[in-house]
């Protein structure tokens, strides 16, 4: 099998090393190509003839985010080419998409800030061009190198606390495991919520952290929506439960890293040892 990811940003890395590991060949296609895995075929993502090419031959996912314009670069550019292809077409959106409540892929999508309202505009787009494309609205992801614990251990243990509020996160193992996977079969679900489904607030996990390893106990900061950049407050002032009717139930998958508060403990040991 092959296949095309556009973006070479986070979820790419574990997306691409998966890939591998499952024999499947991988080209990336980016705006910057800068480290270079033996195993993996770089396109500029600006060679036209090439990537166009690929768009119309190859399955594809898309971790490529809109811009600060609110514009999908890869269906600004290459959308006629994207609409010739045959294969299955993945594209990696958010669940900003959602309101409030508790919220499965038929949900009705009703955003509740910009962010959302872009994204679920252009995932619209992105089912309009092809019939064949797969939307994954994902959860907060964290992992290795990104994570509250980082910042935690560097002595910096200020936690910002809203009241009622709780995250959903994914791990990025599990998001890459969950695509890669799915591509794989011959479910015909166009739409997939990804989510590890098991709530904790953020303090809760923080603290669990702080005291399975006698760290110093985070200091609570309320939350204040005049205190926040725009982005921060586009998570913290919609309430949703992400949940699925598809993982689990007819996609059958083992999560790697269920629990957010013992992967973060994961993966403070690791930074600590």
């Amino acid at each position: 099998m092959n296949l095309t990811i556009l973006g070479n940003g986070y979820t790419t890395k574990y997306l691409s090393e998966i890939a591998l590991k499952n024999k499947i060949k991988v080209t990336i296609v980016t705006r910057n190509i800068k480290v270079l895995n033996p195993q993996i075929k770089y396109v500029n993502f600006y060679d036209e003839k090439n990537v166009s090419n690929l768009l119309e031959n190859q399955p594809l996912i898309s971790t490529i985010p809109p811009n600060q314009d609110g514009i999908d670069p890869v269906i600004k550019l290459y959308k006629n080419s994207i609409a010739l292809n045959k294969h299955k077409i993945n594209y990696l959106s958010a669940t900003s998409v959602y309101s409030d409540g508790t919220v499965y892929e038929n949900t009705k999508p009703k955003p509740n800030h910009n962010r959302g309202k872009v994204r679920l505009n252009i995932e619209k787009t992105w089912l309009n061009t092809n019939k064949q494309t797969i939307i994954y609205r994902i959860a907060g992801i964290y992992g290795p190198n990104r994570n509250p614990i980082i910042n935690y251990i560097e002595g910096k243990n200020e936690v910002i606390v809203k009241d009622g509020y709780i995250s959903n996160r994914i791990h990025v193992e599990d998001l890459a495991e969950i695509i890669l996977e799915f591509i794989q079969t011959n479910h015909l679900d166009k739409i997939i919520n990804i989510s590890d489904q098991n709530l904790i607030s953020n303090i809760d996990a923080i603290s669990y952290v702080s005291k399975k390893l006698n760290l110093p106990s985070p200091i609570i900061i309320k939350y204040n929506s005049s205190e926040v950049s725009e982005i921060r407050k586009s998570f913290y002032e919609t309430n949703r439960i992400i949940k699925s009717n598809v993982i689990g139930h007819h996609f059958k998958y083992t999560y790697k890293h269920p629990y957010y508060e013992k992967a973060l403990l994961q993966l403070a040991k690791a930074i600590i040892s």
